[in-house]
């Protein structure tokens, strides 16, 4: 249980906050995107001063012993400014990782590197919706072989370790594959919002024993997965409540046939439209991250959380997407060029839509669970 208050969160969030009025304006930002690692070096390493990236490791291991909600309060923090850095798969997928389901010396090692900005991890596996090509592990005298491919691996290209999803004789695993091993292949690009990413090949790879998650189980990849795409959730609300803003401001500023187009009734309905799809996206991402909280501690809420978190996902994809089209048919053409950063919140808002399942794969698996009558299963 964190010991972390709401005073606390609103403390941690007024931090993030003060730090992209500070120093995380328009050009730096401009400069990040430009930089050859896509992120901040720099910024990383004061995120780590600030206390950000130890915000849900163990006081054990360096951290602050926070969890789900801390994150949340984080991520939707830097949707809000567009922070670039790698905080969703360290942070949530890679920590959370190694906390649930390494081994004493992989914590050990791993979990205060992260907490103090020595280490960057990646995490490789097929998304929520299945698409990711297969990688098999088999038995290696006292090791492992790994083969195959995967897609979109975030921050891949700055990784001193990626987590790797493997399907040994049938059962999921986890491995930690050093990015520079013999037989690694990283083929690296730039998403649609400009963040790095890599398609890792595998060509029997060797991996050592001891490098293998001991629980890095098909279980806990789905607690992950639930996990990142409740932080998903929470950038996105973040990054639309900061697209309303600007989009809002614009309507008040921009004036045609001598007056504000806010004034004219059709944006008026529109910024409505927009600013409930937030709030609606706000309030049921806040509940699913109450139950998945409950939910650790057992009774109903484990019934419940999986629910609450494809539906939550589900909205905030719909709500993104239309915030994210909205904001650029309101600002006009202009909106899509560089200079205007409503287009860099169009952008995140259309990857974050599709992260960990659209709104149309999470609606589906509801309606195929209230079908057949959900029991906590299959979550």
């Amino acid at each position: 249980m964190s010991a972390f208050t709401q005073e606390d969160r609103s403390l941690l969030a007024d931090s993030v906050d003060r730090f992209i009025t500070d120093a995380y304006g328009p050009d730096r930002r401009a400069a990040i995107l430009k930089s050859d690692d896509g992120f901040g070096r720099a910024e990383w390493a004061r995120y780590a001063e600030l206390g950000w990236l130890g915000i849900a490791i163990g006081e054990d291991h360096g951290g602050s012993g926070g969890g789900l909600a801390e994150l949340a309060v984080l991520m939707r923090a830097a949707g809000r400014g567009l922070l670039m850095e790698p905080l969703l798969p360290t942070l949530v997928q890679a920590a959370g990782a190694l906390a649930a389901g390494g081994s004493a010396e992989q914590q050990a090692q791993w979990l205060p590197a992260i907490a103090g900005g020595q280490a960057i991890l990646a995490f490789a596996q097929d998304d929520a919706a299945g698409d990711g090509a297969p990688v098999t592990a088999r038995p290696d005298g006292d090791g492992y072989r790994l083969s195959g491919c995967r897609g979109f691996v975030l921050y891949g290209a700055a990784a001193d370790r990626i987590i790797v999803k493997a399907d040994l004789a049938g059962d999921t695993a986890l491995f930690l594959l050093c990015p520079t091993a013999a037989g690694v292949t990283l083929a690296h690009a730039r998403s649609i919002d400009d963040r790095p990413v890599s398609d890792l090949t595998l060509d029997n790879v060797r991996v050592a024993a001891a490098d293998r998650l001991p629980g890095g189980d098909a279980a806990l990849l789905d607690r992950l997965n639930r996990m990142a795409a409740l932080a998903v959730c929470a950038e996105a609300v973040g990054a639309m409540e900061a697209a309303n803003r600007l989009t809002l401001d614009y309507l008040k500023t921009r004036t045609q046939f001598g007056t504000s187009i806010g004034s004219f009734q059709v944006p008026q309905h529109r910024m409505v439209d927009m600013v409930l799809a937030a709030q609606e996206a706000a309030a049921i991402t806040w509940s699913a991250i109450g139950a998945a909280i409950a939910a650790g501690t057992g009774g109903p809420a484990i019934r419940d959380a999986p629910v609450l978190t494809a539906a939550a996902k589900a909205r905030s994809a719909a709500a993104a997407r239309l915030i994210g089209e909205q904001s650029i048919q309101l600002h006009g053409g202009i909106g899509m060029t560089e200079e205007y950063v409503i287009g860099h919140y169009y952008r995140r808002l259309m990857l974050l839509e599709t992260l960990f399942g659209g709104a149309g794969w999470h609606l589906d698996r509801l309606g195929g669970w209230t079908a057949a009558g959900f029991d906590g299963g299959d979550a």
